[in-house]
């Protein structure tokens, strides 16, 4: 069964959803309404409908309806959002046609980033905490680096977790998902925690910890190429809040993660210390945060070469109303360390090599949010971020928003941004260095390169948000303009060809061609975002939401588009609340048609295709509930058919419980 086109997707899902007569599966009703309180935008409270971004919020209530083991599969269906691939492990997450390292991943807050560890192909950091663990997901898309810097050139996936609670309260959760293909691999989740007052109203402790596995796929691909690997994660949490006085709160966060893709496993330990104060003038938030990463195996297949990633954060944030304006002001000092034996070791067979196996650099920031009214409904943000980097210098990333609320039920936002985006420790150190072209022997090598210039970006859009009751939805247009992008897809094994390529360096003592980093002149996206929703009484709802992507590599004379990019996908979902107890849903998501490997030669096109999905949850009682379904429920078969894409898993049964206490 094939579905090439967003019409015909809509279409069938639609019949799909009559014929159900109200099955469904709910996306978080608080991802739409515009009074939901949200903080990523502009680092302080406001409602969506306030908020000077783009923003979808995902809730407790939407990750518990479906066995999520890792928040990818979640941040997919949300608008804006595509999936790339990378060697048939996690997918990573795309905002608006910007890879992973283009989005900035928070945990309340703090910082997340460990491609320096796994620089082929970064599916770690939506998982370093459990679903059930989680509060709220507020993706933020539409670059973000006026209030955090160089990461967020593409976007913010700010991951809030459940906080303390002031009485004891605990929950543990377990999901099983049986594969129907006896050859593909069975996974299971789990998790518990447990929160309270360890002296009332003063002293509070919050505990977690959970672990996921899915066994690897046999024989599961007519194509030739392997199935999804194993993959075994474990994680423990711990936080520790002070009430000092009605005015001071002081938390200390501990977090503890081991993942395993692919027998590549990273190991991570990250601390934080956080003050918050509320004051007569104002408030403000100061926070010291490490983080410290191992890879323990390395990249290479095969090989144990590790490797140690350390981050060391200080920053600071001061929010002070003044009339009807508000004012927010920060500064942040952040170290990056790298120590990495094999690929910091500089050229194979050069006189240096294996000499200095480690790398660093310091980066500073002042940043200014300033919210002030133009008119009664009409509001105006203006913000700025100076960012010093010991190897770039100075960069400024400014943005002004405008937020007009028209009575009731209509809001208007348009916003302008620009940012950059700095090398990372691998892309701009002349040490670093690994095979590739898939062979460690008759491949080519990649190396970093000190030439090369930050990336800057210039973006804007336009949305239009309606909110009446019962239904409302929002529609939003954008273009974001990247120069400079840093690139490493130009390479190859054959030893004629390469000398042609424009980043090629030259050839190794045994024979294999050498390539460097390389800046992009210009890459372009540009779409739009639907969104849409509607209550038919109290018992059921129907959500949807549908995005355009036009992502094209401007550099050359001809215009190439870029791979994992669908230009049309799109996401339905119908919730149906059959009892008090009782809760039944259905979903679709549809992957429009997409390139999975461009080249000068030939274009690899991967088809449309349609996933439906099934599920109920069941009651016991207040605190006890369990969960079955189907994923994939028509059994849509969907292989890779080159290397770096990415299984759609067959269909599955899933069965859940959860108990609180």
């Amino acid at each position: 069964m094939s579905y090439p086109h967003a019409p015909s997707f809509l279409l069938r899902s639609g019949i799909l959803g009559c014929l159900l007569c109200g099955t469904s599966l709910a996306q978080a009703q608080e991802s739409l309404e515009l009074g939901s309180t949200v903080v990523t935008a502009s680092a302080a409270e406001q409602t969506l409908r306030e908020a000077p971004a783009s923003i979808t919020v995902i809730d407790a209530e939407e990750i518990a309806r479906r066995p999520v083991l890792d928040l990818a599969d979640l941040l997919g269906r949300v608008e804006g959002v595509t999936l790339s691939r990378s060697g048939n492990t996690v997918p990573g997450v795309q905002l608006r046609g910007f890879g992973q390292a283009y989005t900035l991943i928070l945990i309340d807050g703090r910082r997340v980033n460990s491609t320096s560890n796994a620089f082929r192909g970064n599916d770690y950091d939506t998982g370093w905490i459990a679903p059930e663990l989680i509060e709220r997901i507020e993706v933020v898309r539409g670059p973000m680096s006026s209030l955090y810097g160089s990461d967020a050139i593409g976007g913010v996936i700010n991951i809030i977790t459940k906080k303390a609670s002031p009485t004891w309260r605990g929950n543990f959760s377990a999901t099983t998902i049986t594969q129907q293909d006896r050859d593909a691999g069975d996974a299971w989740k789990t998790s518990a925690s447990l929160s309270g007052p360890l002296v009332p109203e003063r002293l509070l402790l919050k505990l977690s910890a959970a672990a996921d596995r899915r066994q690897a796929d046999h024989e599961v691909n007519g194509s030739g190429q392997d199935g999804l690997p194993a993959n075994r994660n474990n994680s423990t949490n711990g936080e520790l809040t002070w009430f000092v006085d009605e005015a001071n709160e002081l938390s200390l966060n501990v977090d503890s993660s081991r993942r395993n893709h692919y027998d590549f496993v990273l190991r991570r330990e990250a601390y934080a210390l956080t003050h918050k104060g509320e004051y007569g003038f104002g408030s403000s938030e100061f926070s010291l945060q490490a983080d410290e990463t191992l890879n323990l195996d390395g990249s290479i297949s095969g090989e144990n070469n590790p490797n140690e990633a350390n981050t060391y954060i200080a920053q600071g944030r001061l929010a002070l109303p003044l009339w009807q304006t508000n004012l927010r002001l920060g500064g942040e000092w952040k170290r990056e360390e790298l120590d990495d034996a094999t690929n910091l070791a500089g050229l194979p067979g050069s006189s240096t090599y294996g000499q200095d196996p480690s790398t660093s650099v310091d980066t500073s920031a002042l940043f200014v949010d300033y919210d002030l009214p133009l008119l009664p409904d009409l509001r105006l943000t203006l913000g700025n971020r100076y960012d010093r980097h010991e190897n770039f210098g100075g960069h400024n990333s400014p943005r002004a928003y405008l937020v007009w609320q028209h009575g009731e039920h209509l809001t208007i936002k348009s916003g302008w941004a620009k940012a950059f985006r700095a090398p990372t420790l691998l892309q701009n150190s002349p040490n670093w260095g690994s095979a590739s072209c898939g062979s460690q022997t008759d491949g080519c090598y990649i190396i970093g390169s000190q030439d090369l210039e930050p990336e800057t970006s210039k973006s804007k859009e336009i949305s239009l948000l309606l909110e009446y009751p019962g239904w409302g939805g929002s529609l939003t247009v954008y273009r974001n303009d990247l120069r400079n992008m840093i690139d490493i897809q130009s390479r190859t094994r054959d030893v004629s060809l390469a000398p042609s390529y424009g980043n090629f360096i030259g050839f190794l003592n045994d024979g294999r061609p050498v390539f460097a980093y390389q800046n992009l002149d210009k890459v372009r996206t540009q779409g739009a975002e639907l969104s849409l929703h509607k209550d038919f009484g109290s018992d059921w709802r129907t959500r949807l939401n549908y995005s355009y992507l036009d992502a094209r590599n401007l550099s050359d004379s001809s215009p190439t588009p870029m791979i994992y990019r669908p230009r049309h996908s799109a996401n339905l979902s119908i919730d149906w609340d059959a009892s008090d107890r009782l809760e039944v849903s259905t979903s679709a998501r549809y992957t429009g048609t997409q390139l999975t490997s461009v080249t000068a030669r030939s274009q690899v096109r991967k088809e449309a295709y349609t996933l439906f999905d099934l599920g109920l949850r069941y009651r016991l009682s207040d605190d006890v509930t369990l969960g079955t379904g189907l994923l994939n429920a028509f059994d849509r078969k969907v292989d890779r058919d080159v290397t770096a894409d990415f299984n759609e898993e067959r269909r599955r049964i899933y069965a859940s419980l959860s108990v609180s206490f």
